[in-house]
């Protein structure tokens, strides 16, 4: 990291801590809904949450092109935490009604929403040529040692310590804007505003990307695949709460939503010590046959896990998936950027958090559908979304682009 920007490091660090706080409390929140409300009701107001943020992050995009970035990130950083301290008052009884904990978690969601596009430009920016493909495998590894600790310090805190976790990650958040604000010295050029309504400006910003149906069709495919992943923390989350026989290990007792917890831990240990390892060791591989098997793998184990209650097996299907991850999605974020023109680089990012909201919508509605539907046709439901999202990858990665930029 010695030849990353300031900029660089300090953006890796803020992205990191922000996504310390998402691993270790929205996951679980999601859980607690889930006792509190129907199993279905639940998956509504995840869907409605990936709605919204779906809206935040088109807006996002066009800010990041248009405003300084550096100000959308403090601003966003802000009502961030404001969303944690509001469900912090919920649980800390407060508030009496349910509903203001969903208006904690809706304005967590549109706040990220609206910051990430400004977020990942940045790192854009602040990278070079060089040094991009090495910044692309830290931010990865960072994000996936964030939510490794945050399963563990939220698969620990959920039961006794929901109130205090969530008090800390306000404050987390709040000194995460304290050190953008320090720390931070970014200014981007910004594209002239024509005089139109803000609507208007943002749709004939996005129908720009629309146009370039080669990124269009890769981002769905990733949308897609990533899919398989979010059910985790979705249906598969809340199936192990529910219906996983506790055992003990150890001496401690592990039930469903621990068990969930030592999964993302082991998915994260794997992430830190075998991300470059891997990469190193599939370097000199057809990168077409690598990007394929490594998401087969990683579509087919998640799929499976879904219908799947034994911990021995959940644990093996774990290794499985990581391994195909850690193959696959450095390879395939640095095609990702090859991808981008550098004018819109923020509306270009943006679109891909919105396949990010798709593949959230999904995973929701997977928890809405077993509460209708068994689990074996729950797995079919995330493999086959998952095999479409691979063809869809290749499609776009390998054939000749269907426009130019």
């Amino acid at each position: 990291m010695n030849t990353f920007s300031n900029n660089t490091k300090v953006t890796l660090l803020t992205a990191f801590l922000s996504s310390l706080v998402y691993g270790s409390t929205i996951p679980y929140l999601i859980i607690y809904l889930a006792k509190h409300v129907p199993t279905q009701l639940a998956g509504v107001i995840v869907m409605s949450n990936v709605g919204v943020s779906f809206v935040a992050g088109l807006i996002g995009g066009y800010l990041a092109d248009h405003w300084q970035r550096k100000h959308i990130l403090l601003v966003c950083q802000l009502c961030y935490a404001g969303g944690y301290f509001l469900m912090a008052a919920q649980l800390g009884g407060f508030f009496q009604s349910l509903s203001w904990l969903v208006v904690g978690y809706f304005i967590v969601g549109i706040s990220f929403n609206l910051y990430y596009p400004a977020f990942g430009a940045i790192i854009l920016d602040s990278s070079t040529h060089k040094n991009r493909k090495r910044v692309y495998q830290y931010e990865y590894w960072l994000f996936n040692l964030a939510m490794a600790l945050g399963a563990s310090i939220g698969g620990f805190a959920f039961r006794h310590y929901l109130l205090p976790l969530f008090i800390l990650s306000g404050v987390v958040l709040l000194g995460v804007t304290l050190v953008i604000q320090l720390k931070l010295t970014y200014e981007n050029a910004v594209n002239r505003r024509q005089k139109q309504a803000l609507f208007g400006q943002i749709f004939a910003n996005y129908a720009i990307v629309f146009k370039d149906k080669r990124w269009v069709v890769f981002m769905i495919g990733v949308a897609l695949y990533q899919m398989v992943e979010y059910t985790l923390t979705t249906y598969t989350g809340v199936r192990l709460s529910q219906q996983f026989t506790p055992v003990t290990l150890f001496n401690q007792l592990l039930d469903g939503v621990r068990l969930l917890s030592v999964l993302q831990v082991i998915n994260t240990v794997m992430v830190v010590g075998l991300t470059f390892y891997l990469s190193h060791l599939t370097k000199r591989l057809n990168e077409r046959l690598v990007i394929c098997g490594g998401l087969l793998l990683y579509v087919v184990g998640y799929g499976i896990m879904a219908s799947n209650t034994t911990m021995s097996w959940l644990i093996i299907l774990m290794v499985c998936v990581t391994v195909g991850e850690l193959v696959a999605t450095p390879l395939l974020n640095a095609r990702q950027v090859d991808l981008i023109p550098q004018h819109k680089q923020a509306s270009y990012l943006s679109f891909a958090g919105l396949g990010t909201q798709l593949s959230q919508l999904l995973a929701g509605f997977a928890l809405t559908l077993g509460g209708f539907m068994s689990a074996g046709l729950i797995s079919g439901y995330i493999i086959i979304l998952g095999l479409v999202g691979i063809s869809l990858v290749l499609f776009s990665l390998y054939r000749p682009p269907i426009s130019d930029h």
